[in-house]
């Protein structure tokens, strides 16, 4: 998958780039070219290369798939040979054929450690493509056992795939979370201060902020503004639901959508609702300029459906991006990922909700703040890559 469709990956590079835990001679980073419009990732890092590739699309024919899958195996398997690494990481499945290979037949001391931003249940792996299924396969008879390091996003997820494989030791298993970096953080929450009417910290001139009567707010004053960013379909989101509900209070809320990778039925759907309520942003928002954006912001949502054990069990990026700008964040109460992270007692708020039945939420009870104090984002990226970075540097 392109780096540009997975910011914890370029994350994490930023961070191992920067960090003093580890010296490194030669960073090689192998990945795809987005075929999103999405804005290239680059390292500054002198000692840091990316090799791309061309990315196997839907609207490529079967031969073109396969020339760019084999493509992608064989010449990354090749720089292996050449670049002779100490240790390799490498994010799901679908990146493991390379991997085996040299780490198999070329240099059986290189250091393996895994990652998976997804938890794929036996179930899914059965009715994934060939490819994959062999590559998985190769992962349990090798890679696996080989490995110094096997992570997933959270606890459910590692417990469910430490279930699936039971062979694995604890101390291979870890929980690496999609936190954001530290540069996300607000000014110890100044902007949400200075729209609470508590502060005179000044802004920039190109950040429209909301109302200053913010703990005022009831549904006869000032629209509450609403975000969603990231994917979006029929199938996998309330996306629908949230935008009826959102026409129904007829300008008590704002719904603006920031999504570039959705299906053309939803993209049709939300180009023909024609609406000043729910606006739609078909070009996305680049990664590194959400701080700025979410920061205009009263909630950001999550719209998931827990229709497999992957969904139900994720605590997705954007809770933790949207908290880090200091957002209250609204999630499915049929999602059990996020509620280790609820919170009512203090803001930002955390609140699950019933989706299905959005008429009866009291959304001017669950954006109210009167009373509470105010505790910033203690989830970021720089605190969870240590541990994995001193593994690495470990001779």
């Amino acid at each position: 998958m392109p780096l540009e469709f997975y910011p914890p990956i370029t994350n994490f590079i930023n961070y191992i780039c920067t960090s003093k835990e580890i010296e490194f001679t030669l960073l090689k980073v192998f990945s795809n070219w987005n075929n999103k419009k999405r804005k290239h990732y680059s390292s500054s890092h002198p000692n840091c290369l990316i090799n791309r590739f061309a990315f196997p699309n839907s609207k490529d024919n079967s031969l073109v798939r396969l020339f760019k899958y084999l493509n992608f195996n064989v010449r990354t398997f090749l720089k292996l040979c050449i670049f002779n690494p100490d240790s390799i990481l490498y994010y799901e499945s679908y990146s493991a054929f390379p991997v085996y290979l040299y780490s198999r037949y070329i240099n059986k001391k290189c250091k393996i450690f895994i990652h998976y931003h997804e938890y794929e249940s036996k179930e899914q792996y059965a009715r994934t493509m060939k490819t994959v299924r062999f590559y998985h396969t190769l992962e349990k008879k090798w890679l696996y056992k080989k490995a110094k390091w096997i992570s997933q996003t959270n606890k459910d997820r590692l417990q469910f795939f430490h279930q699936d494989h039971p062979s694995l030791r604890k101390e291979q298993l870890h929980v690496i979370p999609n936190y954001p970096p530290e540069k996300w953080r607000m000014e110890k929450g100044k902007r949400r201060m200075e729209v609470l009417g508590f502060g005179n910290y000044k802004f920039p001139k190109n950040i429209k902020l909301p109302s200053k009567n913010y703990e005022q707010r009831t549904e006869n004053l000032n629209p509450i503004k609403i975000i969603y960013v990231g994917s979006l379909s029929f199938q996998a989101t309330y996306l629908k639901e949230v935008c009826e509900w959102v026409l129904s209070l007829q300008g008590k809320i704002i719904f603006d959508i920031y999504a570039y990778n959705l299906y053309h039925d939803v993209k049709q759907y939300l180009n023909d609702l024609n609406s000043s309520y729910v606006n739609f942003f078909e070009e996305g928002i680049e990664y590194n300029d959400q701080p700025k954006l979410l920061s205009q912001y009263d909630v950001g949502l999550i719209l998931y459906k827990a229709h497999n054990p992957n969904y139900t069990y994720n605590a997705p990026n954007k809770l933790f991006e949207y908290l880090a700008c200091d957002l209250d964040v609204w999630y499915p109460n049929v999602l059990q990922g996020p509620k280790t992270y609820i919170t009512e007692d203090t803001f930002p708020k955390v609140i699950p909700v019933d989706f299905e039945n959005l008429d009866d939420f009291k959304y001017t009870k669950a954006i109210n703040i009167n009373g509470l104090k105010y505790k910033p984002s203690e989830y970021f990226c720089e605190t969870i890559y240590d541990k994995l970075v001193k593994k690495i540097s470990v001779n």
